[in-house]
């Protein structure tokens, strides 16, 4: 009777507790799906609303405040040229040739400090990096093309070929009243290239090109430790400053922005390249050592080898009494030859 009795709650256990863990793992997976879901819709709806917003301020639906001018001002008449670096070959060089750069270093990376592992193993750690870094740059970008064309439609500075983009219809009476901020534009060009042409403070080629530049020298810096090399990685980071200088130079000579815009679109680029690499560089790992450890095979191998001769030395000598005990001087000069040796070693690593 007693063993009946003390057999229920045991077959209560056995078949309550299963369902009970079941349904709170199946509770906790729920939530962790539900939360990551809706990350990933404001995600989504945040980059919709900004790309949007661009979208209607570069095409014209979203108007500047329209620029101001004086009829003598020699500074914006000079003919319409076009551009040398289209918008097309801008966000070529500031979204796509960044994972060009990135994913490269870090499968070099990852295969040096992972050779034996599998190579699915490598390239999906590979990838995560490279995907973290990539989204930095992609947020940088956004933030850099926010925050200039919000500048552009508020300050609506006229370019230095807005005179013959828009052909105003003044007088010579309306040009001795001095600024003149209300006329109407006469010229073939469309409406998009006419608003355009009242937007030229600060430049969007430069503040972009820049912030792109400044942020993958600092990342090719934290990433790229390879001391066999010492022109290997500032030759990249040329690269990449020679793209920004060639986006800002040419938007000069190109008469599509005056140099202040230019000045000031790149301090844009670099203040938002700074703030950003201050938030990235707590969250993405760059791993020195992954690039050290592959680096340094070699010379880990020769310090483990002299390490072990070592030890095997030290370990004959303890085995043989006669010559600890009768040879005290040899003792001491193999002592001093050893740590000459060591010092020799440490030094040719170092350097």
């Amino acid at each position: 009777m007693t063993d009946h009795a003390l057999s229920i709650p045991s077959a209560a256990l056995r078949s309550h507790h299963p369902p009970a863990l079941t349904t709170t793992m199946t509770g906790r997976l729920f939530k962790f799906c539900t939360i990551k879901v809706t990350g990933r819709v404001l995600d989504v709806i945040v980059l919709v609303l900004v790309i949007g917003g661009l979208s209607l301020s570069y095409s014209g639906l979203i108007r500047p405040r329209g620029a101001g001018f004086y009829c003598d001002d020699e500074t914006i008449k000079f003919p319409y040229r076009g551009d040398t670096v289209s918008v097309v070959q801008l966000f070529l060089g500031s979204l796509l040739a960044p994972i060009l750069f990135i994913l490269p270093i870090e499968l070099v990376k990852k295969w040096r400090k992972s050779r034996e592992e599998a190579v699915r193993s490598y390239l999906l750690s590979a990838w995560r990096i490279s995907w973290s870094v990539w989204r930095a740059v992609l947020l940088g970008n956004l933030a850099v093309l926010v925050l200039t064309e919000i500048s552009k439609s508020l300050i609506s500075e006229a370019r230095p070929h807005f005179w013959d983009t828009c052909q105003p219809n003044v007088t010579k009476e309306i040009c001795d009243s001095g600024y003149i901020v209300e006329f109407n534009c006469t010229s073939d060009y469309s409406t998009r290239k006419i608003l355009d042409a009242q937007k030229s403070f600060p430049s969007g080629h430069t503040s972009v090109s820049f912030f792109a530049a400044a942020f993958m020298m600092w990342y090719l810096d934290r990433a790229v430790q390879w001391r066999h090399s010492y022109f290997f990685k500032p030759c990249l980071q040329l690269v990449w400053a020679c793209f920004a200088i060639l986006c800002a130079l040419t938007r000069i000579t190109d008469r599509r922005h005056h140099w202040w815009d230019v000045l000031a679109g790149g301090t844009l680029g670099l203040s938002v390249a700074f703030m950003l690499v201050q938030a990235v560089s707590k969250n993405v790992r760059w791993g020195h050592d992954d690039s050290d450890s592959g680096g340094n095979d070699s010379t880990n191998q020769f310090k483990d080898t002299v390490s072990s001769n070592r030890v095997d030395f030290q370990l004959k000598s303890s085995n043989n009494p006669t010559s600890n005990n009768k040879r005290p001087s040899v003792r001491r000069l193999l002592s001093t030859s050893s740590a000459a040796t060591t010092i020799a070693e440490d030094s040719e690593i170092n350097i």
